[in-house]
């Protein structure tokens, strides 16, 4: 999946316009567009850390530097965006969830 193909994922997920994304990011809807498209093959490197902070995901995941899988990348990212914040004793209870869960056969999730 090459970048564009990322961005027009993640805006559709999110329920976005182009317009919406454009403005966010501080572009045209017409080069989200091209982007999405292919037809912008060589995205800023500014506009590509917007992008990425827009959509709440990292760099490698927009870019695809990830090896984990593009939906399981972009999973893993909300997940940890979601720890930003909490108190300390928040985290441990999640993590102690996590240690739970993955101790269970997969059979029983």
């Amino acid at each position: 999946m090459q970048i564009g193909e990322r961005i027009l994922s993640l805006r559709q997920k999110s329920g976005q316009s182009l317009q919406q994304v454009a403005d966010a990011v501080g572009v045209s809807k017409a080069h989200v567009w091209e982007l999405e498209k292919g037809r912008s093959a060589n995205p800023s490197f500014e506009l590509v850390r917007k992008l990425a902070q827009h959509f709440g995901v990292g760099l490698d995941v927009l870019t695809g530097i990830s090896a984990v899988p593009d939906d399981e990348a972009l999973q893993i990212e909300r997940i940890h965006r979601g720890l930003e914040g909490l108190s300390e004793r928040d985290r441990a209870v999640v993590e102690d969830l996590i240690r739970t869960m993955r101790s269970k056969p997969a059979d029983q999730g």
